[in-house]
């Protein structure tokens, strides 16, 4: 799909990114021209990187000349890649990344006019990866991922407010103290569908999936898997309302909401 990904992280992206997810597909990169850095160097400082030390990141991107914000990047594992689909980027992007393992990709693809303040981005383990769709928007939110293999995805024009925490994980195990045995859930996949709201200071923990055009509410604990077209809430979160989704207008959804969420367009607000 990029340069730099390897085998087995490309055929997992091929599995989640579905249209439900995003319109970005494996094609639509391919006639896609592509420049690559090393983050230590001084063309991918011009672009807004702040390379900390650890062994060196490649770093790719489609516009070499347009400046991407201010990436704050630490790495201490080999063979990761950085890409951003800066094209058209015209919005504010901030982000402090962290690459603990080896063979991990972080993707950001086109942002268009949004913004995006990811806290911390920190990938603990080998061979992980982490996908932001078009047009998704943080205030500020930081993203955690645990356990070889596996990665994180953002839908297309997510909203994610501030304060927001996802981790894949359950942070620490937990035992039973008779028999011994693990309690919780291993590290696992979390998809975020295209054009979900999540709510100030949401925290997902070992979420699956929140289905698209859903909402969470503010200050809600969310584990598992959200359908959607739903509003849900509460610690632990869950389903208050259905047939619902929201627009980023405060006075309707517009017409390319609804379809992007597969809805029939109604007249604009």
């Amino acid at each position: 799909m990029v340069p730099g990904m390897i085998g087995a992280t490309e055929t997992r992206l091929r599995e989640l990114l579905v249209p439900a997810v995003t319109d970005v597909r494996e094609d639509t990169l391919a006639s896609v021209e592509m420049t690559l850095l090393a983050a230590g160097e001084e063309a991918a400082r011009a672009l807004g990187i702040q390379f900390e030390g650890g062994p060196d990141v490649t770093v790719v991107v489609t516009d070499p000349t347009r400046r991407l914000g201010h990436v704050n990047l630490r790495s201490s594992g080999h063979y990761n890649t950085l890409f951003f689909d800066n094209r058209g980027w015209e919005g504010n992007f901030f982000a402090n990344i962290r690459l603990a393992g080896e063979e991990s990709i972080a993707m950001f693809n086109r942002i268009d006019d949004a913004y995006v303040a990811l806290h911390e981005v920190f990938l603990r383990s080998d061979r992980q990866f982490l996908f932001w769709g078009v047009g998704a928007s943080a205030v500020s939110c930081s993203l955690e991922i645990e356990g070889i293999g596996h990665g994180m995805v953002v839908g297309d024009d997510a909203l994610i407010s501030g304060g927001v925490w996802l981790r894949n994980y359950d942070m620490h195990a937990m035992h039973d103290l008779r028999s011994g045995a693990r309690i919780g859930r291993p590290p696992l996949d979390t998809v975020l569908e295209r054009h979900v709201w999540l709510g100030q200071d949401a925290l997902l923990l070992s979420c699956e999936r929140i289905g698209m055009g859903s909402i969470i509410g503010a200050r809600s604990v969310v584990k598992g898997v959200v359908p959607a077209h739903v509003v849900a809430a509460g610690t632990p979160a869950r389903v208050l309302r259905e047939g619902v989704s929201w627009g980023r207008h405060p006075y309707g959804m517009t017409g390319k909401e609804r379809i992007s969420i597969g809805l029939p367009e109604l007249p604009e607000y």
